[in-house]
């Protein structure tokens, strides 16, 4: 089942919502806390949206083609930022080593200059979502990290 989704420019992105987990999924998702200790578990484990739902669309749904996170960009206005310069509510982008999927995303959630890098609230797949450090995920989603602002 998809919702109505459009960016600024009245775009439709395409997007599913889904209600059920494998026991796959579920075992992944129980042994992250363990594997990611520094990493707090924010939301139980839900497959109604994943990551860039949860940025991009108010946690309602999964947004899954690499080629809506770029349209969202393009159309809602966001430039892409250097990381001395982010604050809490921009978004970080993982991507993958050729630097063409947009894997992962998240919000900022806090950043100070004595930090090394900042907060980060997403959610891990059809598990929940964790507030971490920036490279205190799975590296699955990417070792490119690029942050954007909205300025509308």
């Amino acid at each position: 089942m998809a919702i109505r989704l459009e960016t600024s420019k009245r775009t439709g992105i395409k997007n599913y919502q889904d209600r059920e987990i494998s026991a796959f999924e579920l075992n992944w998702a129980r042994a992250l806390p363990a594997k990611y200790p520094r990493a707090i578990p924010r939301t139980s484990s839900t497959a109604l949206y994943n990551c860039h739902g949860l940025t991009f669309a108010s946690r309602r749904t999964k947004i899954v083609a690499t080629s809506q996170i770029q349209t969202i960009l393009n159309d809602d206005s966001y430039r892409q930022i250097p990381m001395k310069d982010v604050k809490p509510g921009d978004v970080v982008i993982y991507f993958s080593e050729n630097d063409d999927d947009a894997n992962h995303s998240g919000i900022v959630v806090e950043y100070r200059p004595d930090y090394a890098a900042p907060i980060i609230c997403s959610k891990w797949g059809n598990g929940g979502e964790f507030i971490h450090g920036l490279s205190d995920c799975p590296s699955m989603y990417g070792p490119t990290k690029k942050f954007y602002r909205c300025e509308p």
